[in-house]
């Protein structure tokens, strides 16, 4: 799981209409919860009184900012400037270190930044790898508006169900009869 994908498909489509699931300072907490197993800045367990109104656009900037560029390096087009300076300066909100564990024998990220923008720079420098890596693939399935990591070079799709709806599709197309023609009288 990557968490700028996880980010970026905050919005989705469902029966052809789009979905954001971060709209209140609440849900946002709650995506925190969610992927709190992978951030290495604690959020406080994702309290909502943790979340401000703040937090909560600059994390739909950077969601807007990550779905932005990935769209455009999807189609081959060039992201435009405005998004690319939204995310980097998401990454640079954390400063992180290294610490040797108790053990001496591992170590643990450390963030010196507040939980909640310290979490969202870490989900730009996720999106910063991943795309720079060429990795994010907008789905090419009727109707939907996912990102996926690109697994393989040939991958058109988010998941099975888009594969499954975007061949069903393209079979109907091929197989369509033309309507029969009335004539008037």
């Amino acid at each position: 799981m990557h968490l700028a994908i996880e980010l970026a498909n905050t919005v989705h489509a469902r029966q052809g209409e789009l979905r954001d699931e971060l709209q209140t300072p609440a849900e946002l907490a709650a995506w925190l919860d969610q992927v709190g197993p992978l951030l290495a800045v604690p959020t406080a367990g994702g309290s909502p009184r943790a979340v401000s109104r703040g937090d909560l656009a600059s994390a739909r900037d950077l969601r807007d900012a990550i779905r932005a560029v990935a769209l455009a390096a999807s189609t081959g087009q060039a992201p435009d400037q405005e998004s690319i300076e939204r995310l980097n300066a998401a990454v640079r909100m954390a400063p992180r270190w290294q610490e040797l564990a108790p053990d001496a024998k591992s170590t643990a990220t450390r963030h010196g930044a507040a939980a909640v923008p310290g979490a969202l720079a870490q989900v730009a420098a996720d999106a910063v790898d991943l795309l720079s890596a060429g990795r994010v693939g907008a789905c090419a399935a009727p109707g939907c508006v996912l990102l996926f990591v690109r697994d393989r070079p040939n991958r058109e799709w988010c998941g099975n169900a888009c594969g499954n709806r975007a061949r069903v599709a393209r079979h109907h197309d091929r197989h369509k009869q033309p309507a029969p023609r009335r004539d008037r009288d």
